[in-house]
């Protein structure tokens, strides 16, 4: 625990940050304070911490040995229980108004919880254990240590709705692999990334899941979640091995590889920890991993010339994509997408991969 409890614009200071005051001003030890005090380090340590109240009698020998009144102690004991239940009520309304905001039926659907009715607050007790919290409102914030491909603005359905893909996805992948990620190793499995655009996907995603565990790098697909809008993303974790979430969100073949070959332009790049709030670095950020992506499929020089000849017909298209040992559907999303074709031109080259992510 900590002496300080913040929650929004709530704040409540335990009264073991005053006695850690006290014990620097008289630069002593906390063993030395709590012999002084007539108590035991052990309880000056958890008052300290937050971990145990100022009762009747550590105030009275707070008292005499500070010179601050009983009272002032037992209030300042007080004024931080008071603070500390309006925290804690202040937190069960955000996760009663999460439970509004998530499709539950997504969690019965896809068999992380039991088929069966659940009261609001049975939900809230499922998705915490689920989502290993203690209390659901945290999923209220941006979380900075994740690369987020997400198409739409970071409203506050979309935030709570993609950080609990996240998390389900992080339950999924943080056991998975010892392997720490190393970019010369991903560097080598590239090229063969990039054929696999010309694959099936009941072909290419198993290899393409291979191939990356054996880089430090686990794969892990979810079918979307409503108001997500969540395209993929990625979390370094501590042992050094890398999540790289994918969703279904698009079915668009183009979309797919690009949205997942940006993920790889983030961790290729390092690019893992921003504040979406920074729009200035999290846009340069996002840009870095587009331009890995683009540059991945389509080298800019070859793009300039195939553009440059102003022929963007299905033969065109189909001789370009040839030469380029890719997807005729990764060349149509990206004409389609600079505006060099509308948007239902050559549709019919623009492959739906219909399956169901498996992990």
């Amino acid at each position: 625990m900590s002496s300080e409890c913040v929650y929004k614009d709530l704040i409540a200071f335990h009264p073991g940050s005053y006695v850690s005051d006290i014990i620097d001003d008289l630069n002593i030890t906390q063993s030395e304070f709590a012999e002084r005090l007539g108590t035991s380090s052990k309880t000056i340590s958890k008052i300290i911490n937050g971990e145990e109240s100022i009762s009747n009698d550590m105030a009275n020998k707070l008292a005499k040995l500070t010179g601050v009144s009983i009272k002032t102690w037992l209030n300042l004991q007080s004024s931080y229980d008071i603070k500390m239940m309006e925290i804690e009520n202040a937190q069960n309304e955000d996760e009663q108004h999460l439970c509004d905001l998530v499709d539950f039926q997504y969690f019965k659907n896809n068999g992380f919880v039991d088929k069966k009715r659940y009261s609001k607050k049975e939900k809230i007790v499922e998705l915490r254990k689920l989502l290993n919290f203690s209390n659901l409102s945290s999923l209220f914030e941006f979380n900075s240590a994740v690369s987020y491909r997400n198409t739409q603005d970071f409203s506050e359905t979309s935030i709570v709705n993609s950080n609990i893909m996240l998390e389900l996805a992080t339950n999924i992948s943080r056991s998975k692999t010892d392997v720490k990620y190393k970019k010369k190793n991903l560097e080598k499995v590239l090229p063969e990334i990039r054929r696999m655009t010309l694959l099936t996907p009941d072909v290419f995603y198993p290899r393409l899941k291979k191939l990356l565990l054996d880089c430090g790098i686990v794969v892990v697909g979810l079918p979307k979640l409503r108001n997500a809008n969540l395209n993929g993303a990625t979390k370094k974790f501590k042992n050094g091995s890398v999540l790289l979430l994918i969703t279904d969100r698009n079915k668009s073949s183009d979309i797919f590889w690009f949205s997942f070959v940006h993920e790889l332009g983030h961790i290729y790049n390092d690019d893992f920890y921003s504040d979406y709030k920074d729009f200035p670095s999290y846009s340069k950020k996002e840009d870095r991993a587009d331009s890995f992506a683009l540059d991945f499929f389509i080298p800019q020089n070859k793009y300039d010339n195939f553009i440059a000849g102003e022929d963007f017909s299905v033969e065109s298209v189909l001789k370009f994509s040839n030469e380029l040992k890719i997807s005729p559907s990764i060349v149509v999303g990206r004409l389609q997408n600079d505006r060099f074709i509308e948007y239902n031109h050559h549709s019919n080259l623009r492959e739906k991969y219909n399956f169901v992510i498996s992990n």
